[in-house]
């Protein structure tokens, strides 16, 4: 939005908004102030009141928001606008991945919640065309409310939806309702059987990972850097966090302008059909990255997607530093400009599902909600600090300081591969097990199987289950699930 013309207007008299680099960062970044402030909220609202509630409250707090933005010449009203904005998103970015990995069926648990979080794009298309439109009129406010009007529309499906679906079972579980959690299995898990092997497990599961949670005080803040498996996730949880967002992604996605502009790529018209090509492009992408997460496993996307990132990287300085020598090898500029789109690509297929899926799998029931408010408290801290002092770095040595993101992916690769666990394949409940062995990475990795639908319970054997799972061309194989540790 500020490539149009009729904003920079609206709010500084000048066209050019994104020139005046303070101004610029301060508004892209107050989003993430605000979720900043929300994140220090969110988890106690969502443990407290209900996933679904927290979810209600956030979504009226944007549309408080939007009104603010939309009724307002002021662009420091503009940007307490989006203060508020951001305090919302965070009680909604936080309840409502830790909703759809707690009511998600097994078979589905990766694809619903790693598709969750490639629902931003649904927004981002088509406020991506809006804004193509707009940029031919120049002198209307429409111009630019337009866009900041649609972002009320979303959060309004979100509030009326919220009124139509069932609390998490897990939370019902953990307020002493378990006849409406375990009429919740039988319904949406079971197929309306009450008497279903999965009901049966879900329940003793749940049962007993919150006597366990009760008994080591998983639920608050200070249990993070309580007992080994604790400080294990605390650590995993930071470093998601910062990766997600260092790998590059803030440059190619946020500040697109800047971005494109390296390559050649520097009129408003050029910038916006871009985005929109990118942007669905990359919907495409993410969708696929969801639905192929359970067959290829978290870590392995993860590894893969950030090896990636190390090689498109250094192409893209190469091609940069013979463009900028030579402006004439257009060809190498555009060249450049194609590999940081498959960048994209691929973050696109192999991190925005992980984003919202890794970290909530990780965490015990008492400490997901905290915990994903901790992990967004972290995010929203390094996209801060991206866009007060990445930002200059840009200014002052340009193309040239692309090489920070290629050393950053250099540096995370090295502890993922040593330190990431695989949680494809185990109840949420029974990824316990893995933070409590003494080598968390070994015993997910040889332990691992894909999980796609229970089919029998064979009762409990070395302090697990034995579960047998039909896979798609009707063979069998057994995964077990153990709580001994390797």
């Amino acid at each position: 939005m500020a490539a149009l013309d009729s904003f920079g207007i609206a709010f500084t008299g000048q066209p050019d908004f994104q020139s005046n680099s303070d101004k610029y960062a301060l508004t892209v970044s107050m989003i993430q102030i605000g979720e900043i402030a929300g994140c220090l909220f969110v988890g106690y609202i969502s443990d407290t009141f209900g996933r679904r509630r927290a979810m209600m409250a956030g979504s009226m707090i944007i549309i408080v928001g939007v009104v603010l933005e939309l009724a307002t010449h002021n662009l420091n009203v503009f940007i307490f606008g989006r203060f508020v904005i951001g305090f919302g998103v965070a009680q909604v970015t936080t309840a409502a991945p830790t909703y759809t990995l707690e009511v998600a069926h097994p078979h589905f648990r990766a694809w619903a919640t790693g598709i969750y979080n490639t629902g931003w794009q649904v927004g981002s298309i088509p406020a991506s065309i809006i804004l193509f439109a707009m940029q031919y009129v120049y002198d209307s406010d429409y111009a630019w409310k337009l866009p900041v009007g649609i972002q009320a529309l979303y959060s309004g499906i979100v509030l009326i939806g919220c009124f139509f679906i069932p609390e998490s079972p897990r939370w019902l579980m953990n307020q002493g309702r378990e006849q409406e959690a375990r009429a919740f299995l039988i319904h949406y898990h079971g197929n309306d059987i009450a008497d279903h092997p999965i009901v049966d497990m879900t329940m003793n599961e749940m049962r007993e990972a919150f006597i366990d949670e009760t008994r080591l005080k998983t639920g608050a803040y200070a249990a993070f850097f309580k007992g080994r498996a604790m400080v294990y996730r605390f650590w995993l949880i930071i470093a998601i966090a910062f990766f997600s967002q260092y790998t590059g992604i803030w440059l190619t996605g946020g500040f697109t302008v800047i971005a494109n502009a390296q390559f050649g790529f520097n009129t408003v018209e050029q910038q916006l059909r871009m985005t929109i090509v990118t942007g669905v492009l990359g919907f495409i992408a993410s969708q696929l990255g969801a639905f192929y997460c359970e067959r290829i496993g978290r870590r392995s996307m993860i590894i893969y997607g950030t090896m990636g990132f190390v090689v498109c990287w250094t192409v893209t300085l190469i091609c940069l530093n013979i463009f900028n020598n030579d402006p004439e090898m257009t060809a190498v500029g555009v060249g450049g400009w194609f590999v940081q789109q498959i960048f994209d690509l691929i973050y696109a297929f192999c991190w925005i599902s992980i984003n919202a899926l890794y970290p909530a799998e990780i965490l015990p029931y008492s400490a997901r909600a905290k915990g994903l408010a901790l992990c967004q408290l972290v995010i929203n801290f390094a996209g801060v600090l991206q866009n007060y002092v990445l930002i200059y770095g840009v200014d002052a040595w340009g193309w040239k300081f692309d090489s920070f993101f290629l050393f950053f992916n250099i540096f995370a690769l090295a502890i993922e591969y040593f330190f990431f666990v695989e949680t494809r394949g185990y109840s949420l409940e029974k990824i316990d097990m893995l933070f409590n062995a003494r080598n968390p990475v070994k015993k997910s990795i040889s332990d691992v199987r894909t999980v796609v639908e229970v089919t029998q319970i064979s009762g409990d054997k070395d302090g697990g289950y034995y579960l047998t799972y039909a896979s798609n061309n009707s063979l069998e194989l057994e995964t077990i699930l153990t709580t001994d540790e390797e």
